[in-house]
């Protein structure tokens, strides 16, 4: 699911140096609660990659960027907006509604999260539910566009979603998604020079490409273009959109798509950077 190693590997193979590291609380990285997600954290947690990226001997620290797919194409664009040694970002399918499906499930589980806190304030371990259950649909009624026959069949049969995955999360990581409105924040990825008290301050990040999969159902494409279109622009900024005909969410960076993706990307690379 979403290839992300075998697309950090099409990179270097171009010259391009990757990064690849598991977000806090998840997989090989450390932290806890296990399986704890904080959006405004992850943003901040991203930055701190890109300070260990830029002490890499291989690494120009005037041509450094940020790639993100689906809800880490989310944090890369938030990033985006605040990091200033970055030139530019790439957003693959990026997560653009974290609301419920209903305004039943959302107070239902609210409701549950504040059981939760009060439970971790007497000394209890922090309550975790699955991502996806038997019926192959979120637990919690969170989001929407899962395929729900082939996840409900990797649940009832045991197996892993994506390679490494733990179908496992916290309860409060719907409380600190709920309260996440990146949007405003990535309209200003673009904006410019800014001007205060006579003097000009030059932004430093150059570009924006959105990679958008034209039958994406987990993050509407008609979202995606209205985000891309909300990033106030300047001069010297260089944006631009991919849409990738057939892609899903999950297979936009699969072995069908991938070799043509790469060379969108790595023209946008070079467009932005030029002569640096």
């Amino acid at each position: 699911m979403l290839n992300l190693p075998e697309c950090a590997v099409a990179f270097q193979d171009r010259g391009i140096t990757a990064l690849l590291y598991h977000p806090r609380n998840t997989g090989a990285s450390g932290g806890h609660p296990r399986n704890d997600i904080d959006p405004p954290q992850s943003v901040g947690d991203i930055s701190d990659a890109l300070t260990h990226l830029l002490t890499l001997p291989s690494v120009i620290p005037m041509q450094v960027g940020l790639f993100g797919i689906s809800f880490g194409g989310s944090v890369a664009l938030s990033a985006s907006a605040l990091d200033t040694r970055l030139s530019f970002t790439i957003a693959v399918a990026p997560l653009t509604d974290f609301d419920f499906i209903s305004p039943v499930h959302r107070r239902r589980v609210l409701d549950k999260c504040m059981k939760d806190r009060e439970s971790q304030v007497l000394g209890n371990e922090p309550f975790k539910v699955p991502v996806i259950n038997k019926e192959g649909e979120n637990a919690v009624g969170f989001g929407h566009g899962v395929d729900k026959e082939r996840y409900a069949k990797l649940v009832q049969e045991g197996r892993e979603i994506a390679p490494g995955h733990v179908n496992s999360v916290t309860l409060m990581t719907y409380y600190k998604i709920a309260m996440w409105t990146p949007w405003p924040l990535w309209n200003r990825i673009g904006s410019g020079n800014t001007r205060y008290a006579g003097k000009s301050t030059p932004n430093r990040i150059r570009g924006a490409l959105f990679v958008v999969p034209e039958k994406d159902q987990m993050s509407y494409p008609a979202l995606q273009r209205k985000c891309y279109h909300n990033i106030k622009t300047y001069a010297e900024f260089r944006k631009h959109m991919v849409e990738v005909a057939g892609a899903g969410h999950e297979d936009v960076l699969g072995e069908k798509h991938l070799p043509g993706i790469l060379e969108d990307i790595t023209s946008f690379i070079k467009g932005v950077l030029g002569g640096d």
